[in-house]
């Protein structure tokens, strides 16, 4: 075997597994990222012991569907919904508890939230 004729091998290194990485840690990143900013409702939890609340100062939001609020019983529409809230705060419901049905979707209860947020009640509690 003459030296002349013996030459080193190349290896090549193949492309498609590193493609293939590059686009399922394109495809993570994507999914486990947030690209829009939504604005925040704050929700607080019920806190448990401590103090105890007057239970006059305290209403019962259910939502039940895209239009059947009840308050305290009361059924009410999307509509009248915020004028029916703030004239319970005039006579002294300071605070609110929001139970949400089964049959109410997240947008229902977003909804609510956000005329609770406008309104002058000092806070809600969301309950399953």
């Amino acid at each position: 075997m003459r030296l002349s004729d013996w030459q080193r091998k190349r290896s090549t290194i193949g492309l498609t597994p590193l493609i293939d990485v590059v686009f399922l840690l394109l495809i993570f990143f994507m999914l486990a990222s947030t690209f829009l900013k939504f604005s925040a409702v704050r929700i607080s939890g019920a806190q448990g012991g401590g103090k105890s609340g007057n239970l006059s100062e305290i209403a019962l939001i259910q939502v039940r569907g895209s239009d059947e609020i009840r308050v305290n019983g009361t059924l009410l529409s999307m509509n009248g919904f915020l004028s029916h809230i703030n004239q319970l705060t005039a006579n002294g419901i300071t605070r609110a508890v929001l139970q949400p049905a089964k049959t109410a979707t997240v947008q229902d209860l977003v909804k609510v939230l956000e005329v609770t947020k406008s309104s002058t009640l000092k806070s809600v509690v969301v309950v399953k």
